[in-house]
């Protein structure tokens, strides 16, 4: 694992710098983990788009927090970011600043590190019973890194629960606007589908 992480971090740098192509403490509640995990899915939908003028590493990090904003539990990460990108507090600093991700167990690095989501249309979910989300109310939340210190973060109020539940995302940039590449991500979507008991296979309805 400590080669695999050194490589990917080698490749991770020249992404970042432009030269490539392109359960912790805070949770809702102490009694809401003690709860059986919800039996839906939370996913998230958005658009990834080219930049003119720059070469976005797009870097991605997918998260939960408390409604009040304290870490929860990480959902996905980009390969690069999971295996060395956390190193630099530039790339998805809203998500490095809360976790202590070298201290993560091997089972954890598995479960959330994938390949970073390609240029077009992307949707991820995450099966609340297999993350072991309980019922309750959250800010879901994705970050991704464009170059140097410039980010992009939407994040949003998710009731994980009984019913369907879409919140409308709200749009950070941090530290400001990238003057060409401030929407390479866009059309996000976030909302949580219940699992339907009268559904003979047990999976959610997908509308």
């Amino acid at each position: 694992m400590i080669v695999m992480r050194t490589i990917a971090w080698a490749v991770f740098v020249l992404l970042a710098s432009g030269n490539g192509a392109g359960t912790a403490p805070g949770v809702p509640s102490m009694m809401a983990f003690q709860d059986e995990p919800a039996g839906g899915t939370l996913e998230i939908s958005f658009l990834y788009v080219k930049a003119e003028g720059a070469v976005p590493s797009y870097q991605t990090a997918v998260w939960l927090e408390s409604e009040e904003g304290r870490f929860v539990k990480t959902l996905f990460l980009s390969e690069y970011l999971s295996l060395g990108g956390f190193n630099h507090e530039y790339v998805c600093p809203d998500w490095v600043k809360q976790t202590d991700w070298d201290k993560a167990e091997e089972s954890e690095y598995d479960a959330v590190t994938r390949p970073t989501p390609p240029i077009g249309s992307n949707t991820l979910k995450f099966d609340c019973r297999e993350r072991g989300i309980p019922p309750g109310s959250y800010r879901l939340c994705i970050q991704a890194h464009i170059v140097e210190k410039y980010n992009i973060l939407y994040r949003s109020r998710i009731v994980v629960g009984q019913d369907a539940s879409e919140g409308a995302p709200e749009v950070l940039h941090s530290p400001a606007k990238h003057p060409v590449a401030s929407e390479i991500l866009s059309g996000v979507r976030m909302r949580y589908l219940p699992n339907k008991p009268n559904h003979p296979s047990g999976k959610e309805e997908q509308p």
